[in-house]
């Protein structure tokens, strides 16, 4: 799965995510850009999902008809060891997104 992290995701959970080619958007050149932007970019870059930490991107996108599913994660502390913590939980998520869905993953789901 082609997986592209927002700028506010640790570049440090990408290696965590094994099997999976991940890029981060300050890496692309692609940083401050709106989220409305962000996603035609991806989908027209061929990203399947976008991970991110922005809950409120539900709300402010119409994700109809999209190709790339998103994942918001909500870990309980915003530490970089919690969100580090996420990543098995992480990949067996990423085996179920569909296109076009918001799923969202934390301590407590």
């Amino acid at each position: 799965m082609k997986i592209l992290f927002d700028e506010m995701m640790p570049e440090e959970l990408a290696p965590l995510l094994i099997g999976h080619e991940v890029s981060h958007v300050v890496a692309l050149g692609w940083r401050h850009i709106t989220n409305g932007k962000l996603l035609a970019q991806g989908e027209s870059d061929g990203f399947d999902a976008l991970v991110t930490k922005d809950a409120n991107l539900p709300f402010q996108q119409n994700l109809t008809g999209r190709s790339t599913a998103v994942l918001i994660l909500r870990p309980g502390a915003q530490s970089l060891p919690n969100l580090l913590s996420l990543a098995p939980r992480i990949l067996s998520t990423l085996a179920t997104l569909r296109p076009a869905t918001v799923t969202t993953l934390g301590d407590q789901d």
